[in-house]
Order: structure tokens, then sequence, then C-alpha cells
């Protein structure tokens, strides 16, 4: 589910749109937020960017340029995807200027509007699949999964340890391992680790390089070991 964000002068256009989008794709969008500029508003202070989102971006914004507020956008929050909406083919080029994933001209025909999205939505979706999003304090860390060794459980912190150091935050195991991918594996009620970086495994316990040690459970030591196994012959063939 994917965050959505509205940027046109016109009100009834906009809340249209909303209404169309959510009845094509409401098994995408997860919210959809609008904003209208006024004049005094700051596209910051009224829309929070601090997880990668779709932007549909009118490119005429009253007094403003869409173009430059799509390029701040993109400088905030590089992972967003702009898709420029216009009813005016003067700009038709000009929106080469900002990088983006689609182009729709008003008035915006359903099944351009849907494959626009879907397209946006894949592609924050690859995102999602190489790093790990960590969102706080107003802004976004992208962790590279790879680069991960293994999380770690403490009380309503979570650790994440990886191979230049650590980052903390609040939350559950279940919001965790909805970013990550086949790689990670959970083997212990505190810790999921990164397959991948375990340089061996003994003693019921998976060794790290910098003899970090992280101890695998009863509950968990069969289907761990069974992954763990299966990596280590793939990377033999």
């Amino acid at each position: 589910m994917k965050k959505l964000v509205i940027c046109d002068d016109d009100i009834l256009f906009a809340e249209n749109l909303k209404r169309d989008i959510l009845d094509l794709l409401p098994e995408v969008v997860k919210t959809i937020d609008i904003f209208v500029p006024d004049g005094e508003s700051d596209f910051f202070d009224a829309v929070d960017m601090t997880e990668p989102a779709i932007v549909l971006m009118d490119i005429r914004l009253g007094e403003r340029n869409g173009i430059n507020l799509a390029e701040e956008i993109k400088t905030a929050q590089p992972d967003a995807q702009i898709i420029f909406i216009s009813g005016y083919d003067d700009y038709y080029l000009d929106v080469y200027e900002v990088e983006h994933i689609y182009f729709l001209r008003k008035p915006i025909e359903r099944d351009k509007l849907e494959q626009a999205i879907r397209r946006a939505a894949t592609r924050l979706s690859e995102i999602r699949k190489q790093h790990f999003l960590l969102s706080g304090k107003g802004e976004t860390v992208k962790i590279p999964l790879a680069r991960i060794l293994y999380f770690e459980k403490e009380k309503r912190k979570i650790h994440i340890r990886t191979d230049s150091g650590a980052y903390s935050i609040y939350g559950r195991f279940p919001d965790i391992e909805e970013q990550l991918d086949g790689r990670f594996q959970r083997c212990h009620n505190s810790y999921i680790v990164n397959i991948e970086q375990v340089q061996r495994m003994a003693d019921k316990k998976f060794f790290f390089i910098g003899e970090r040690v992280v101890p695998i459970s009863r509950t968990y030591y069969q289907e761990a070991k069974r992954v763990f196994l299966r990596y280590v012959g793939q990377n033999m063939d």
C-alpha cells in the first residue's frame, strides 16, 4: 500500500481525482493527501514526506511552478515518484527537467491514470526491496538490505546492526518483516538475521564478521539451520 499526494490549484479537480483513484486502486493506495497552494502554505509543512510517495503534480499551480516544486520534492525525498499532469501542451518538454515516471494530460483518462499509478507503485516496491527504510524525526534513512547483519529486539526498541554501525528504532518485528526479503530469517524471539552475512553456524549460534554472535533458540533452530544450509549449498555450486 502506497501513500499518494495530489498537488493542484483546483480543489474540485483534486477531490474528483482522489475519488477516481480510490475507486480504481483501493488495493494499491494507502492514503491520499491533497495540497492546494494558496500563496502562503508551504508544501513540506502541509504534507508529511518522511516516506516515499507517489506525487501527482499539476505543472501550473496558480502563481507557483509545479516543475520547481517537484524538483524540491525530489531533493528532499529522492525516491518520490512524480507524475506530472497538465491541460497545456506548452509544458510537455519542460517536465524533462525533473525526473518523473509519467505525464498525464487533462482531462485524464481513467485507464491512463491507473497505468501511471501502477507503474509508480511498482517502482516504489522495487526500491523498497533494495533498502530498509528507517523513518523518524522528519527524515527517512535508506539502509541497503545487503549491509544489514541482523535485527535485535530489546523491549520496545529494535536495534539494526549493519557492517558499518547501528541504528535503533521503536517498533515490532511483524512490521519490520514486511520490508524484508528471503535472505532474512527469524532465529530467536529477539533476532532476525541476514543469512547472507552469516560467516558460520555452530553451537546453536550464528557468527558474523567482527566477532558478533547471535543465539538460535530451540523454537527456530530447525528452520534456521535448513535455510542456512540451503544458502551455503547455493553458493557452493
